[in-house]
């Protein structure tokens, strides 16, 4: 199951955007690294496949009937490589949704690509208005 925080330590860390990186160092304290399958699937990387996965079954059930596809993004911006989940509209907009940084299936943080590709600008998901 992994580490999970007390709950107002989650909501913390949620609110400062640093959820997935206690989870991470947490899981690195319990001695698990990048080829156990619990710490594989919980890293940025994981999330982002899961989540691209789930989107690309919904449209094939012909849900989500304003989204073309998605894939995993990745970026390295200051040294540090990230994955999140990126979704292209129909319309021709693309935005990123990064669930890594709140760990909440309701609030992640969503961006435009460009910024996203250079850690610039996102907002968290109860927040989102579209952009400008």
């Amino acid at each position: 199951m992994g580490f999970v925080p007390p709950m107002p330590l989650h909501s913390a860390l949620e609110r400062l955007h640093w959820a997935g990186p206690a989870r991470n160092l947490a899981m690195v304290l319990m001695l698990k690294g990048p080829g156990d399958d619990e710490f594989d699937s919980k890293i940025c990387r994981g999330i982002a496949l899961t989540t691209k996965v789930a989107i690309v079954a919904s449209l094939h059930k012909g849900k989500l009937p304003q989204v073309q596809s998605s894939y995993v993004a990745e970026r390295v911006v200051k040294g540090y490589p990230h994955a999140a989940t990126n979704i292209y509209m129909r319309d021709g907009t693309e935005y990123v949704f990064d669930w890594w940084p709140t760990l909440n299936p309701q609030n992640p943080l969503v961006s435009s690509l460009a910024a996203w590709r250079v850690g610039g600008k996102s907002v968290e998901h109860r927040a989102f208005k579209g952009f400008s």
